[in-house]
């Protein structure tokens, strides 16, 4: 909205992104499977769309490790991590600002890692969102990937860590 009032170029672009992003969520994730390769590319365009809040650009940093080809994994799993990395770690006011996402396929497993540093939210917003996101993730690895996947979390005084392993089908 703020790019289109400044009459910005960056306008078609940006409302692409947007589009992709929305699609993937509404129509692309209405199935048990997906490709690695869209979800991690609805990450990187989430990302992209951040960017514009955000003057810390060079710190979020997205490493893919393997083959990610013909893989596939259940829709929207990782969204809800990214979110709250850029909701409690760059826009949180930390100090030290920083995101770091990694997917690594090896074999038939995916580990996904993504930590950020931590800085505070209002009240208001932890009250309302408190853990629903990440929450619905845990019942959906539950019942997707039984006995497939670990998660660890991690919330330290000053950083939050997300290990994910997954046992790919």
């Amino acid at each position: 909205y703020s790019l289109a009032r400044k009459k910005s170029e960056q306008v078609p672009e940006k409302i692409i992104q947007l589009s992709d992003l929305m699609r993937h969520i509404i129509y692309d994730s209405d199935v048990d499977l997906i490709s690695l390769e869209k979800e991690i590319d609805m990450v990187k365009n989430y990302i992209e769309l951040q960017n514009l809040r955000t003057t810390e650009k060079d710190k979020i940093k997205l490493d893919i490790i393997g083959e990610i080809k013909d893989k596939r994994v259940a829709p929207l799993i990782f969204l809800p991590f990214v979110e709250n990395s850029f909701k409690h770690g760059l826009k949180g006011g930390a100090n030290n600002i920083f995101v770091k996402i990694t997917f690594e396929v090896s074999g038939k497993v995916l580990n996904f890692e993504i930590e950020n540093s931590k800085g505070k939210t209002s009240e208001i917003t932890d009250l309302k969102y408190k853990g629903i996101g990440v929450e619905n993730v845990k019942k959906r690895l539950d019942l997707i990937y039984p006995d497939l996947h670990s998660l660890k979390i991690s919330n330290a005084e000053k950083t939050f860590k997300v290990l994910l392993q997954i046992q790919l089908k």
